[in-house]
Parts: structure tokens; sequence; C-alpha cells
């Protein structure tokens, strides 16, 4: 049986790639670790996320963190996209170092719309607010993403903040 922390994860990224269909994640790819995101820039980013989502419970607190840092999209959350692997973007990097390899060639020729990440969901104590980064990148100069706070309000997960937004 699943996790209630998996089952949500679940609920939530199906319904935000839905949602976001024709937005931040409406490319044919997406990266198996969240890339095309912008860190927020504060100084405690566990008070911050703590915070916003009301966790007074630290042992809670810490799990929830260990999950998003440790995150990993599979094909069975994401089954009609492009998996991008953190290995890809190393050899990207390696093949780019050495000459004769555009990475953004490359993407244009294999990603339709560029590539989009999204973070893991980072749940309260009732799983029924989350914190949740998007994003995506469409060429050099090109992308964009934000920060949200979901709620779930029967049964749907509905975008209750959006901050931190970023656009290049």
């Amino acid at each position: 049986m699943k996790t209630i922390d998996a089952q949500k994860t679940t609920e939530i990224i199906t319904q935000i790639l839905q949602d976001e269909s024709k937005g931040f994640l409406s490319s044919s790819c997406i990266t198996e670790k969240p890339k095309a995101i912008s860190y927020p820039m504060v100084s405690d980013f566990d008070e911050y996320v703590k915070n916003h989502l009301k966790i007074e419970d630290t042992v809670h607190y810490n799990l929830q963190s260990h999950l998003y840092k440790n995150f990993k999209l599979t094909a069975d959350l994401v089954p009609n996209k492009k998996i991008l692997t953190q290995e890809q973007f190393e050899e990207f990097e390696k093949k780019s170092e050495n000459g004769g390899f555009s990475f953004w060639n490359w993407l244009e020729t294999n990603c339709e719309n560029g590539y989009s990440s999204i973070s893991k969901p980072i749940f309260n104590e009732t799983f029924d607010l989350a914190y949740v980064q998007l994003g995506t990148v469409c060429g050099g100069l090109c992308g964009g993403g934000e920060e949200r706070i979901y709620e779930l309000i029967n049964g749907k997960w509905i975008e209750k903040e959006s901050f931190g937004s970023w656009i290049s």
C-alpha cells in the first residue's frame, strides 16, 4: 500500500501536469530531478517553507525535506513525457566541454518546447497544503518558473499562492 505521502505526491503532480499542459509544463521533456527551478533567495529555506505551510512538527518537516531532496520523477508519474536524467545532463556537459556539441541544438531536436521541471511537493502535517516549485527552459535565454502553495479542497489541489516567479 502506498504511503500517504506517495499517494498525495502522485495526486498533486498528476493534477499540476494536467493544469499546466499549456503553461510551465508544456514541453515534451521533463527532468528527473528539478533543474528549471529558481531556488528562493532566502537565508533559511527550511524556515521559509515551514512558515508558508504552517508546519510545527520538526520530525515531519525533516522527513518531508529528505523526500524532497532525494525525489526523482519516474515514467509512471509522467507517462507522456521523455525524462531527462541527471546522467544525461552530465554527459551533455562533458560533450560541450570537448567542443562540437550544442545542448540547445540537441534540445530543439529532441524536446518540443524545451524541458520542464517540477519539485517533489513538501506537505504539511495534514497533507492538505503543499509547497511546489515548477519551471521550464525553452532555450538559452528562454524560460520561467515559480513557487506555489496548493491547498487540497474537496479532493482537488487548488493553487492558493504563487510567488518567487522568474522569467528569462
